[in-house]
């Protein structure tokens, strides 16, 4: 005969006691569990730091490689899922060892400050090349005009000889010309236009003599004796036609 069912109030199972190596080996284990969830965050956020403060593409790839080492969980259990968002200041500034990343701001001012400053340089003003100095036009010396009496009287007592003469023809020569220029080189008649110490008539007739005919008195001496021999023979014969007629 089975038992006949029992009614009313279940009776309450006796507590089982927990020793303290379960404990302690449960402990251990939420700690397994919690420790690797609690680096990964960590990581997490330096991953999202060193993003905000433009680290280069290397730094974000060994913070995502830690970030994958850290999500083991031992045992082969997968941690809990990653926050899906973790927000920074755009505005950081992180220290590694040698890696420094600083404040995007700061950096702005910082360049702003030496463009100001380069502004600031007055530059140098480069001297102008200097120019070879063009070698200066050679022009011919202007003749000088030499009136010059007793030098003119002696150079003509020198050249008697030239024409046959003897030094008593110089007595009439000196007459002569003292009548018709006072042996002056630049000596011109205002009236006829006769020019020297022999009044050449024009004076451009000297010019057999040499260019210089109008300032050089050996020139225009030159040709005043050789028209006396040809047209008086002495300037004795000269003189004494100057005399007679008032021109020689």
């Amino acid at each position: 005969m089975s038992a006949a069912p029992q009614h009313g109030r279940r009776r309450a199972e006796p507590v089982r006691s927990v020793s303290r190596r379960e404990a302690r080996k449960a402990s251990h284990t939420d700690a397994k569990v919690a420790g690797p969830a609690k680096r990964m965050a960590i990581v997490a956020v330096a991953g999202a730091l060193l993003a905000g403060g433009g680290l280069a593409q290397a730094a974000t790839n060994n913070a995502t490689a830690g970030l994958a080492s850290a999500s083991l969980v031992s045992g082969g259990t997968q941690a809990s899922a990653a926050p899906s968002a973790i927000s920074a200041p755009t505005d950081v500034a992180i220290d590694f060892s040698r890696i420094q990343v600083s404040s995007t701001k700061a950096a702005k001012a910082t360049s702003q400050s030496l463009s100001g400053a380069a502004d600031a340089v007055t530059p140098v003003a480069t001297p102008p090349a200097t120019k070879a100095a063009a070698p200066a036009a050679t022009k011919a010396a202007a003749p000088v005009l030499v009136d010059d009496p007793a030098a003119a009287q002696q150079y003509a007592a020198g050249q008697l000889a030239a024409h046959g003469w003897g030094a008593d023809q110089m007595s009439c020569l000196t007459q002569l010309w003292n009548r018709e220029s006072s042996w002056l080189t630049s000596a011109e008649n205002a009236s006829s236009g006769a020019y020297g110490i022999a009044q050449s008539l024009p004076a451009e007739k000297m010019s057999v003599a040499g260019a210089d005919y109008r300032t050089n008195y050996k020139t225009q001496i030159n040709w005043g004796l050789g028209y006396i021999e040809g047209r008086y023979g002495s300037p004795c014969g000269a003189w004494g036609h100057s005399n007679a007629v008032g021109w020689y």
